[in-house]
């Protein structure tokens, strides 16, 4: 019986809260307006990658909180300004992750080859980015689907077919086994080591699957939920084997991004099924082990910005060229597409499809449009920063947790 008090409790809380959010004033007086601003620019500035999502029910001098918040810090500030403001507050606002909801398995794992993420838990919600099989993610919420945030910190809903939910300590056995990498665009994992057999599921570019063995032209191997299959080994590669051999230079990384040439525009792409002009630069850059933010006005602010010169001279191959609204006297500069400079004032990018464009007027590939909206650069090879190595997954704390 005891086992069932905290179930009791958290219902008779999950209620009280639910029937208080349909009565109340919506009306958000001054000071709390400006307090919930104040630490929203603080603790989420940016809801791609933290949230400070509060509902509001006044009654004179007392407050219900509801919604959903991913910095507990930001929750103390605000108790305690409208605690200061002599506020009476009555406490429905969630801290994610929802560990109680989730019942201690507060991680996952992308569990097919390309997991579409989504702004909201339904399927006609707009797609927000990509998640890769054998990724690591954070779960945050559960409500029919799951709420994660990504290896690029992203937060996004999706489905509970793309993730296979776990605990830490699950988690790090995940992290610390040996891996096979996808290293072809594309490509199946099948059931028995032929390709005449049933295929388990498609594999692209960065899948990672654990190693269990190998059985002629093929590596066995295990999903994130345990299913086995094969996969060959024309399309593969031991992740060490894979790492030691990689080159992070920018003719490398170029030459990458020219295989993916054709692949169509797909807006919050980020594989080789499909990628949008952000989704391209973090596709070409992950197939070398580099992890870089997902969206163009994210990537804009890491590594060393550059003012173009009018000849282009002192950009080189592989910075990340930057396009959108300029800056005037009434309103801010706004990056709305990325591409990669591959020298010759030539260009890579993702728009319609993933082309080659120019900025020279006698080109063939000359493209004014986007000459018209350029902005600057940013070098990101051969580091993020002067400060910071390269983000990869060697690195990064998802894939060491």
């Amino acid at each position: 019986m005891k086992k069932l008090i905290p179930i009791v409790s958290l219902f008779l809380f999950t209620s009280i809260c639910t029937m208080a959010s349909e009565v109340g004033d919506r009306t958000i007086p001054a000071d709390v307006m400006q307090l919930s601003d104040s630490l929203k620019r603080q603790y989420a500035p940016d809801k791609r990658v933290a949230l400070f999502d509060v509902d509001y029910s006044f009654s004179g001098k007392n407050v219900m909180l509801r919604g959903v918040t991913t910095s507990s810090a930001a929750k103390a500030a605000l108790m305690d300004g409208l605690s200061k403001a002599n506020y009476k507050v009555m406490d429905c606002l969630q801290v994610l992750p929802d560990e109680a909801a989730l019942e201690g398995k507060t991680y996952g794992i992308i569990n097919v080859s390309v997991s579409n993420l989504r702004v909201d838990p339904d399927f006609s919600s707009e797609m927000m980015t990509q998640g890769l099989m054998g990724m690591p993610v954070r779960v945050l919420q559960r409500d029919g689907w799951y709420r994660i945030q990504t290896p690029d910190n992203y937060i996004a809903w999706v489905h509970r077919v793309g993730i296979h939910p776990v605990t830490k300590e699950e988690l790090h056995a995940w992290n610390t086994a040996e891996k096979i990498v996808v290293t072809s665009h594309y490509g199946f994992v099948y059931s028995e080591p032929n390709q005449a057999s049933q295929t388990i599921s498609d594999v692209a570019a960065g899948n990672r699957l654990k190693w269990e063995g190998t059985k002629g032209a093929f590596y066995k191997v295990a999903y994130p939920d345990g299913r086995i299959g094969y996969i060959s080994k024309s399309i593969s590669m031991p992740e060490k084997k894979w790492r030691a051999a990689l080159k992070q230079d920018a003719a490398s990384i170029i030459h990458t991004a020219h295989t993916l040439m054709g692949i169509p525009y797909l807006w919050a792409g980020t594989s080789s099924k499909g990628v949008d002009c952000s989704g391209f630069m973090r596709t070409i850059l992950f197939m070398h082990d580099i992890i870089i933010p997902r969206d163009a006005s994210q990537q804009a602010y890491v590594g060393e910005h550059i003012d173009i010169a009018p000849d282009f001279s002192n950009l080189q191959p592989g910075d990340l060229i930057f396009f959108g609204r300029k800056a005037t006297a009434d309103r801010k500069e706004r990056v709305v597409h990325v591409g990669m400079y591959i020298g010759n004032k030539r260009f890579i990018h993702s728009q319609g499809d993933v082309h080659v464009s120019s900025f020279d007027a006698t080109d063939e590939l000359f493209d004014e449009y986007n000459l018209g909206r350029l902005l600057f650069a940013t070098r990101v090879l051969p580091y993020i920063n002067k400060e910071a190595p390269l983000n990869t997954t060697a690195t990064n704390p998802y894939y060491k947790w």
